[in-house]
């Protein structure tokens, strides 16, 4: 058997996928981050203000958009393997990410099985991220603009793979592949975050 037919490890994944992101494959980070950063400062508002925002003025709306720091920046995700009992944590640290073998003071933490992780960060095409969300795969952070950014990074496999397929935004036909790869990280970030917020309402009182 080669090295290309064994079945990856978990680590191994991780790794494929941070050497991706400090590498900028295909300037993806350059579609997901304003995505996610927009998701962000969506949430960041209150009710009251949310109600209102036809009624804000351009500067308190550019400054309302500009109160969240920039996505992928500075953040610590924890998976905890439920059958193996592993643990791994990918740390972005000033934009850079870094791949470890333990969770420190982690932000946020994923729980799952070895086999749906390993589908997800190899991008399976079988693997449906919003229907794996709290149901083989949990989310927990004691901030809710943490969890948004984890999911986030949770859809960049799958971004990878779209990229992968021949959607190349280095290529002369870059602006379509600009429209394509943009909305295809819209739609799957925003997915992903109401699939949260919808299992974070009907959840039960701890």
């Amino acid at each position: 058997m080669s090295d290309d037919d064994q079945p990856k490890s978990l680590e191994k994944s991780l790794l494929e996928i941070s050497n991706n992101i400090n590498n900028d494959k295909f300037m993806l980070m350059e579609y997901l981050g304003p995505v996610v950063d927009g998701c962000r400062a969506a949430l960041n508002v209150s009710i009251e203000k949310a109600q209102d925002v036809n009624k804000m003025s351009e500067d308190d709306f550019d400054q309302h958009i500009g109160s969240v720091t920039d996505s992928f920046r500075n953040l610590t995700i924890c998976m905890k393997v439920t059958d193996t009992k592993e643990e791994y944590s990918v740390v972005f640290d000033k934009g850079k990410l870094s791949v470890f073998d333990e969770c420190v003071e982690p932000d946020v933490i994923i729980v799952s099985d070895h086999g749906t992780l390993i589908a997800l960060f190899n991008s399976d095409p079988q693997l449906s991220l919003p229907d794996v969300l709290e149901t083989r795969l949990k989310l927990s952070g004691s901030d809710s603009l943490d969890v948004v950014e984890c999911l986030g990074f949770l859809c960049y496999p799958s971004l990878l793979r779209v990229a992968q397929s021949g959607i190349d935004p280095t290529s002369i036909l870059s602006e379509d592949a600009d429209s394509m790869i943009m909305v295809a990280a819209s739609d799957l970030v925003v997915k992903m975050i109401r699939k949260w917020i919808d299992t974070q309402l009907v959840a039960p009182d701890s």
